[in-house]
């Protein structure tokens, strides 16, 4: 669109700066015709400049070239070869935008894209803890302490709330559809579910996120020495102990007992214990492990998931001794829980973490309470157990992102939306493609055109020459005296016929004196009624009887019959010229007489 436009204003200003074109060309006009000595234009040539700067079209342009190139011709002043070869200049350019125009149109397509458009709308998207399900902070009770609940001898997590169940694990197996999980940047965050109906829109929301950073422990416990032979069966030999690592309690277990024969008959089971200063909790009743439920952020928890594998390997140099292998994981993993910026993109289909702060600690100690129950253990040993299977190095990484994302899921139940920001719709536009080459071209064009133009303007606007005075009584209002450019009068007969027109008919009510000097072509020329006289075009007798074909004077009979005849005045006399010296004027008699004029009034 934007290179239609320009085209079109540059056909449209191009013959404007022809006419500024000519005002230059009217200066050196006047100057040449006030002195003798100077080359001024021949008839041919006032007539082809008038018809090239007049219309600028390709003919008028063509004749005026093949005259100059003629071999045998009168000599043509400076003044008439620099308005040639700017409009040559100017009508090349203008059609060079126009042919590089169609050349970008024709070569461009058009491809369908989404963009986003600003609307007004509540869009609940944002997620925020909600304390009227979780009670406020109070520090001299458990986190969450209304959803905790004694039952059977233990503590029990939300006990008497089946929905935080059923809430939880939806959001889980991912078939909620209110609230779901997204990991973005090693961050799970929430999201609104499908259920919502957001697809459409983008908006920028604030949310609850978690980050896990996990660390291998197994590693840094001893071990129990591995027979001579091994079979090749998954498993390794069991941990003993992890004092050196700063766990003594790890592996925990309240019962049995691994003796040097192999034989283990501990009771290690997996949990996700918390550590809260010196204190492990979460193996018994959860949060009430601990003296105090409320942790720092981050918050720090050891992982210890066992899988069951009754395949043994046999020491052949120790007869009877049997190793069962053991399929564990021990890591430490620290939890970060963030207050996420986060922005939903509808064209793109994708979540962005715009920005996050660390949660409070009371907030944290809330939303680590469900997995210090055990709620998401049976889902980490279903997650790792592929991984643990075949040891690989990214073991710690899917334990950190799984840790993440069901921390998130089991705290889902907790949190409420509020009104998300910047909503947007999409919409499909088409966009253009242009190709470069000729959108380079195009966009010099218009900057060497703009210059052009400045140039020409600028000239123009330097451009001056004399002021002629009319009297009030040759005035079409005869109200008062008028003063006229004669720089105005001579652009006006190097751009337009009608000024030549009007001097060859002058008419006959007096006023060609006056019409004369008019800067408007349209009252430079003789009009009237059928009654007054018409111009025709034929075959006439000239001056010395011969016939000649052109424009005559025909006046009907009807004129004479009525005895409309107009009087004739002298014309010599009507317009004066008044040159200014010393402040008082002495008059010429006749404009013709001396060939230029500065102001022309009364006698």
């Amino acid at each position: 669109m934007f290179s239609a436009l320009a085209s079109h204003l540059v056909s449209v200003t191009s013959t404007i700066l022809v006419t500024l074109l000519a005002y230059r060309a009217s200066t050196k006009w006047l100057h040449a015709s006030e002195d003798p000595d100077d080359v001024n234009l021949t008839p041919i040539q006032y007539g082809l400049l008038v018809r090239t700067l007049g219309s600028g079209s390709l003919m008028s342009i063509i004749n005026t070239l093949r005259y100059t190139s003629r071999s045998k011709r009168a000599n043509t002043p400076r003044f008439f070869k620099e308005a040639l070869i700017g409009v040559v200049g100017i009508y090349l350019l203008s059609h060079t935008v126009g042919v590089i125009d169609l050349w970008l149109h024709s070569s461009a397509r058009s491809v369908p894209v989404v963009r986003a458009v600003p609307v007004e709308s509540e869009a609940l998207y944002s997620v925020t803890y909600d304390e009227n399900k979780c009670g406020a902070f109070n520090k001299t009770e458990l986190p969450c302490q209304e959803l905790i609940t004694p039952y059977d001898g233990g503590m029990w997590w939300a006990f008497n709330a089946a929905w935080i169940y059923y809430e939880s694990y939806d959001t889980v197996l991912d078939i909620n559809p209110y609230k779901k999980v997204e990991y973005v940047n090693d961050t799970a965050i929430l999201v609104p579910g499908p259920g919502k109906d957001f697809k459409t829109q983008g908006f920028t929301f604030n949310t609850q996120g978690i980050r896990v950073d996990c660390a291998n422990l197994r590693d840094q416990c001893d071990r129990l020495p591995a027979p001579l032979i091994e079979m090749k069966v998954p498993g390794t030999t069991p941990v003993t102990n992890c004092s050196k690592a700063g766990y003594p309690h790890i592996p925990y277990y309240t019962s049995g007992e691994l003796k040097s024969s192999g034989r283990d008959t501990r009771n290690i089971e997996s949990f996700v214990i918390g550590i809260i200063g010196d204190e492990m909790g979460g193996m018994i009743h959860g949060t009430p492990d601990f003296s105090s439920g409320w942790t720092s952020n981050p918050a720090s928890t050891v992982i210890q998931l066992r899988w069951l594998n009754e395949t043994p390997h046999r020491d052949t140099d120790s007869p009877g001794v049997m190793y069962l292998n053991a399929m564990d994981l021990y890591a430490t993993c620290n939890l970060t829980y963030l207050d996420v910026v986060a922005q939903y993109d509808s064209i793109e289909a994708e979540w962005r973490i715009l920005g996050v702060n660390l949660s409070s600690p009371e907030l944290t100690s809330v939303f680590w309470t469900p997995m210090i129950f055990q709620m998401g253990t049976d889902d980490l040993l279903h997650a790792m157990k592929p991984y643990v299977l075949n040891r690989g190095a990214q073991v710690m990484d899917i334990l950190a992102s799984s840790m993440a994302k069901y921390s998130m899921a089991y705290a889902a139940p907790l949190a409420k939306f509020t009104a998300a920001s910047q909503i947007t719709t999409s919409e499909l536009v088409s966009l253009g493609l242009y190709p470069t080459a000729p959108t380079l071209l195009l966009v010099g064009c218009l900057y060497i055109y703009s210059l052009v133009a400045l140039i020409i303007f600028l000239v123009a606007c330097t451009s001056n020459n004399r002021t002629i005075f009319v009297p009030r009584h040759l005035t079409r209002k005869k109200e008062q005296d008028e003063e006229t450019s004669a720089l105005d009068v001579a652009q006006a007969w190097l751009t337009d016929p009608l000024p030549f027109i009007g001097s060859i008919f002058p008419g006959s009510d007096g006023r060609q004196v006056a019409r004369s000097v008019e800067s408007d072509p349209l009252l430079q020329v003789y009009d009237s009624d059928w009654d007054l006289g018409k111009v025709g075009i034929g075959l006439y007798k000239g001056s010395q009887g011969e016939m000649v074909f052109g424009l005559m004077r025909q006046n009907p009979f009807r004129s004479r019959r009525y005895g409309r005849v107009f009087p004739l005045v002298d014309e010599d006399n009507a317009l004066q010229e008044k040159v200014p010296v010393h402040g008082s004027a002495f008059v010429v008699s006749s404009l013709a007489a001396i060939g230029r004029t500065e102001r022309i009034g009364e006698p």
